[in-house]
């Protein structure tokens, strides 16, 4: 997918009909916070470890994940350009939602969610 096409299908929090994504949403990832990072991927990152008190496990390759209260989370860098390794995030069903943003994606893994694929902006 290329960003026009994202950009064409994605939502907004408008848009949004999960309590659980809107709030991560709204209050986390475009929360203005002083001090965030520039870098979109990064920026996120350093904002879900703040909201959640947490230290990610980096790994190379763009990737990072944590643990926290509200399930595990898995964040990869510019998923598009690994194509078959977002694949294989959305298709694996111990991830029951994915939050796709183009230049970032998060997954998150709580048995309490609905199985949801979201493309944002």
């Amino acid at each position: 997918m290329n960003r026009l096409q994202h950009f064409l299908r994605a939502k907004t929090q408008f848009n949004l009909h999960s309590p659980f994504v809107y709030g991560l949403y709204t209050e986390v990832l475009f929360s203005r916070a002083p001090g965030a990072p520039r870098g979109r991927y990064e920026g996120a990152l350093w904002r879900l470890e703040r909201h959640y008190g947490v230290a990610a496990d980096r790994r190379s390759g763009g990737e990072a994940t944590f643990s926290c209260p509200d399930g595990d989370f898995l964040l990869l860098d510019h998923p598009h350009r690994r194509e078959d390794r977002w694949q294989s995030v959305m298709d694996d069903p111990r991830w029951q939602v994915t939050l796709d943003f183009f230049s970032y994606g998060i997954a998150v893994r709580n048995p309490r969610l609905s199985r949801q694929h979201f493309i944002l902006r």
